[in-house]
């Protein structure tokens, strides 16, 4: 052998050495990491498919930290929504018609009990989730629904529900306390030969009753008007030409606002005493029957203007003031002064905004919150507190709280019961099987849903793309070891044949 042949065996070994030791340190690093390598030209022919599939799991996860987020929202809304709809049907309870007690401070028990339902209800509407207010129907920086002592008597500078009920209460009842009704005095012909009373509306307005009809089987007896339906203002005379029989009756039917659709009746008899309710004594003459008539059909229109009729002039400032919902301002009574007012007027500027979320104009307060979930799925979960199922609630509680029953009378419980019985019927209008509130919720547990179903896709075809890629980026590790241990004695064989060679020299080999 050559001196030559020998320098390149040398050569040759060392360089074989080196290719193993590098090849050493690269299944070292593949038992350590668990993968073929680290960059994707290592992969080999399968790199574009890994690209692709990483990808899409990085776009997985940005959806699930959004679905994570968004399930922390629709979870406390739907706790939220479900105390509503649990203060809505304690609510109905708390506005017992039986239960007139008024305590020291002038309060009923009842409206104890309403006062703390309602201030529970301003606390689950200002629920606050990692800053966004779940009710406020967007992302907002303050509580979107006002303190329930603002709510009632405002805030110093704008007006609150109590100013609003004093208000339409002083313009559907009148100066007389009576619907904005006129009961004239008797003009008697001497003798007497007749004698005669009007009752009219006091002008053209909404306020107050409005005459529909009048009927009588009272002989000697003549009634002229109402004109009837669309007639403003309304009148009627009642002329005694003689007197009645016992047992004969007028019937009065009155009808209510706002848009006057609702009616209330009462039936007047005649009678030789007034031991039973509703009847008027048969005078010595016509003119003493006429008069007893005259001061009953005036007492009962105070009795239903200062029951019936308030408890609807309430619930119609409530309206006003609550039903704010998609930019609707508030209106109110048109003075002072109010006992005469004959029209509404826009209260933007002077009423205390009780909500403050987000409120303008949509079809679907849902779309107010957003969420994309997946690449062609986005879930809206927006939530407005002025939404009329929720503001029922608020505005039934709350405008039993503002009433004013601290009197104590006869009257006072006759309103008390008219006015629990309507609001009763805001939170369960008769014939609906479900509520507002549930409506919302219904909503929202559509929405959760189409999360979870989403969020567990999700996890599935990611644990099916992490497989795939772990098994094109992963190495048999047995495998691998069992290459480890190969290259390592092929490693050490060649290490002692270099040795050899190494310390090979001429002589040796001459």
């Amino acid at each position: 052998m050559t001196v030559s042949s020998i320098t390149t065996s040398r050569s040759y070994l060392t360089r074989q050495l080196s290719d193993m030791s590098d090849l050493l340190a690269e299944k070292t690093n593949q038992l350590a990491s668990g993968k073929v390598g680290t960059t994707y030209g290592e992969i080999g022919d399968r790199r574009l498919l890994d690209i692709q599939l990483t990808q899409e799991v990085s776009l997985i996860e940005t959806y699930q930290q959004t679905i994570t987020v968004t399930n922390l929202h629709l979870e406390t809304l739907n706790l939220g929504l479900e105390r509503l709809e649990g203060i809505r049907q304690d609510g109905k309870s708390a506005l017992d018609t039986n239960d007139f007690v008024i305590q020291s401070d002038g309060q009923t028990q009842t409206q104890s009990r309403a006062e703390l339902l309602l201030n529970e209800a301003l606390n689950v509407l200002n629920t606050e989730m990692a800053g966004y207010y779940v009710f406020g129907g967007t992302d907002a920086i303050n509580d979107p629904v006002a303190t329930i002592d603002q709510i009632i008597n405002g805030d110093g500078t704008s007006d609150g529900l109590a100013t609003y009920m004093s208000e339409f209460s002083q313009a559907n009842l009148g100066a007389n306390n009576n619907g904005r009704m006129d009961v004239s005095a008797l003009t008697t012909t001497p003798g007497p030969v007749d004698s005669t009373f009007t009752v009219s509306e006091d002008g053209t307005h909404d306020f107050g009753f409005d005459i529909a009809s009048v009927t009588s089987n009272l002989t000697n007896v003549n009634l002229t008007g109402p004109a009837g339906t669309g007639t403003d203002p309304d009148t009627f005379d009642v002329q005694f030409t003689g007197q009645p029989n016992l047992g004969e009756t007028i019937e009065i039917e009155l009808t209510l606002p706002p848009d006057h659709t609702e009616t209330i009746s009462f039936t007047l008899t005649a009678a030789t005493n007034n031991e039973e309710e509703d009847t008027f004594i048969i005078g010595a003459d016509l003119e003493e029957t006429a008069q007893n008539l005259r001061d009953l059909i005036a007492s009962k229109l105070e009795e239903e203007a200062q029951t019936t009729l308030k408890a609807i002039s309430d619930e119609w400032a409530a309206d006003n003031f609550f039903d704010t919902f998609g930019g609707a301002e508030p209106q109110r009574i048109d003075g002072p002064p109010y006992d005469t007012a004959t029209a509404l007027t826009a209260g933007g500027g002077t009423t205390l905004s009780w909500y403050t979320g987000r409120n303008d104009a949509t079809t679907d307060p849902r779309t107010d919150k957003n969420a994309v979930i997946d690449s062609n799925l986005t879930v809206s979960y927006g939530v407005r507190a002025n939404e009329q199922g929720i503001t029922d609630v608020v505005k039934a509680l709350a405008t039993f709280v503002a009433a004013d029953f601290s009197g104590g009378t006869a009257t006072d419980e006759l309103y008390y019961n008219q006015l629990s019985t309507n609001l009763r019927q805001i939170l369960q209008p008769e014939g609906v099987d479900q509520s507002g509130v549930t409506d919302i919720a219904t909503d929202i547990a559509i929405t959760s849903r189409t999360v979870s179903q989403t969020d567990t896709r999700h996890t599935q075809i990611k644990n099916t793309y992490e497989k795939t890629i772990g098994e094109i980026e992963g190495i048999d590790q047995d495998l691998v070891a069992a290459e480890i241990l190969k290259l390592q004695n092929n490693i050490e064989i060649s290490y002692r044949a270099t040795s050899i060679v190494f310390n090979l020299t001429l002589s040796d080999y001459l």
